[in-house]
């Protein structure tokens, strides 16, 4: 490619970078839950796909791992705790958090939990 082929990708480029673009961009990005792994967490992998192709890109591969994810268990939920000297325990974390103003309707939250750890009780 020629120079003048890089600064017309580089022009076309920075004219995307306008805050209006990066905030619809990070609202469609954060609507709806995606954890990983998930159809919806897909969906928005391909909602980026597609973007990315129209904004003119020669290939945009979505490709497909197999990995091991840890998820929240909704019958036993996780949570920290500080237990004191004498066993009583003096805090532990919440098992939800308030939605965030404009999110109050959205259901399928995940619960705060610690992604890559295992189950357990550390002492």
């Amino acid at each position: 490619t020629s120079l003048s082929t890089h600064e017309d990708i580089r022009t076309a480029f920075m004219a995307e970078m306008k805050a209006e673009n990066i905030k619809q961009f990070l609202y469609n990005f954060t609507q709806l839950p995606h954890l990983a792994g998930t159809k919806e967490n897909m969906h928005l992998a391909q909602q980026v796909q597609a973007e990315w192709k129209k904004f003119g890109l020669d290939s945009v591969q979505l490709v497909h791992y197999d990995v091991l994810l840890s998820y929240p268990d909704d019958s036993k939920p996780n949570y920290i705790s500080i237990i004191d000297e004498h066993g009583s325990e003096i805090f532990n974390t919440s098992l939800s958090e308030p939605p965030p103003p404009g999110y109050e309707a959205v259901r399928d939250v995940v619960p705060p939990y610690s992604a890559f750890s295992a189950q357990g009780m550390p002492e």
